[in-house]
Formats: C-alpha cells, structure tokens, sequence
C-alpha cells in the first residue's frame, strides 16, 4: 500500500481501528507504528503517527494514560466511546464507498 494515501480520515481510521482491537491497557505509539507496518505493509515515521495520536486525543477520540509498569514509561491510548461511533461511521461510508471505486477503475 502507497503511504500516500494514509493521510486524513484514512489514517485516523487506520489508527482507530487498530487501538480499538486492543484490550487493556491500549497500545503505545511505537506498538502502533509496528502494527500499521505488520498489517499494511508500509512503514510509517513517529512524525505521521505521533501528531495524529495527538489530534485524536485533543478531539476526544481516543484518551491515554501513562504505563510505569513497563520497562520504559510509555503512553498508552485507548479508544473512547466517541472513537468507536467514528469508527463505526466510516466503516459504513467506506462499505458503500469502495464498491463503487473498485467498479470504476482506470
């Protein structure tokens, strides 16, 4: 896949939808960066990834907290009941929107 075109509502939908397949206690952002490249194929920097998960915070979509557990202190992020409504509301746009992009190809 072109990384091209994991900009905007696509690749908040790409990170909503893989923070919403986690359980607790969330993934962190260098998780997140190894799952888009495991279940995309491509490879996205810190500089993509980082100021999204931020904006997505700021808008309510997703919230995080801090894991001092871990070896290393790592964000953790969450989905939030307002994410998954998103969420849901691009996957039916998207159900009806790539049938007819598959149907009209170049």
């Amino acid at each position: 896949m072109n990384e091209k075109i994991l900009h905007g509502a696509i690749l908040e939908s790409v990170l909503l939808n893989l923070i919403n397949e986690t359980s607790d206690p969330g993934l962190h952002g260098y998780a997140i960066l190894k799952a888009v490249q495991k279940k995309f194929g491509i490879w996205l920097g810190p500089s993509s990834v980082y100021p999204e998960l931020k904006r997505l915070e700021k808008r309510g979509l997703i919230s995080s907290t801090w894991n001092v557990d871990l070896e290393k202190a790592r964000k953790q992020y969450r989905i939030t009941p307002k994410g998954q409504c998103l969420l849901q509301e691009y996957f039916v746009e998207l159900k009806t929107f790539i049938p007819v992009l598959v149907t009209h190809r170049v």
